[in-house]
C-alpha cells in the first residue's frame, strides 16, 4: 500500500515538472510576433534573406511567441548596415588561418499593443571567427556555420532584451 502511494507520487511530481518552462515572458499579452525582412545595406547580396530565414527558424524552434504575417501583437524590424569579413589569425607559416565575420545591424522589437519599442540597439555588432584551415581552434568550421552562429547570437540577443528583460 506504501508502495502505491510513493509510485503515485513519483508520477504526481513528473507530470508537474513536465510542465515547468525555464523561458520567461516578461510581457505575457505578446503572443505573436512578425518577423520583417532586413532591409540589406551591404554589399552581401543574400544576407537580408539569410538573416529573415534564420530568424523565422529560431522563433519557430523557441516557441514562446507564434510567427504571423497577420495582426501580430509584436513585430521584429530591422537593417543590415554593414558586412566584413576580414583574416583573423594566420599559422606560424603566415597562412590564414580563420576569417572573422563582422555584422552591424539595427533592430527594434516594438509591442504593438502598447504601442512601444521594447528593445532598440541602433548599432549592434556581431563577430564570428571560421576555420580555413585544419590547425584553426575557431568553434565555426565554415563560413555557413559561422552566418547561422551569427544569426543565432542576433535571435538570443533580441530576446534577452526584449521577452527576458527583468
Amino acid at each position: 500500500m506504501v508502495k502505491k502511494f510513493i509510485y503515485l507520487g513519483l508520477i504526481v511530481v513528473v507530470l508537474c515538472g513536465c510542465s515547468y518552462s525555464v523561458y520567461s515572458n516578461v510581457y505575457p499579452h505578446l503572443k505573436k510576433v512578425a518577423i520583417r525582412p532586413f532591409e540589406n545595406r551591404s554589399t552581401e547580396f543574400e544576407l537580408g534573406d539569410i538573416i529573415y530565414n534564420g530568424l523565422v527558424r529560431q522563433f519557430q524552434k523557441d516557441g514562446r511567441l507564434k510567427l504571423v504575417t497577420q495582426q501580430p501583437d509584436c513585430v521584429v524590424e530591422g537593417t543590415i548596415l554593414k558586412w566584413e569579413e576580414d583574416v583573423y589569425s594566420y599559422d606560424s607559416w603566415n597562412n590564414v588561418q580563420d576569417y572573422m565575420l563582422k555584422l552591424t545591424c539595427s533592430v527594434v522589437f516594438t509591442d504593438l499593443i502598447n504601442n512601444q519599442i521594447i528593445y532598440e540597439n541602433k548599432n549592434l555588432v556581431l563577430t564570428e571567427p571560421y576555420a580555413v584551415s585544419s590547425a584553426s581552434t575557431a568553434k565555426s568550421r565554415n563560413k555557413e556555420e559561422a552566418i547561422d552562429e551569427l544569426v543565432s547570437q542576433l535571435f538570443k540577443n533580441i530576446i534577452q532584451n526584449s521577452l527576458e528583460t527583468w
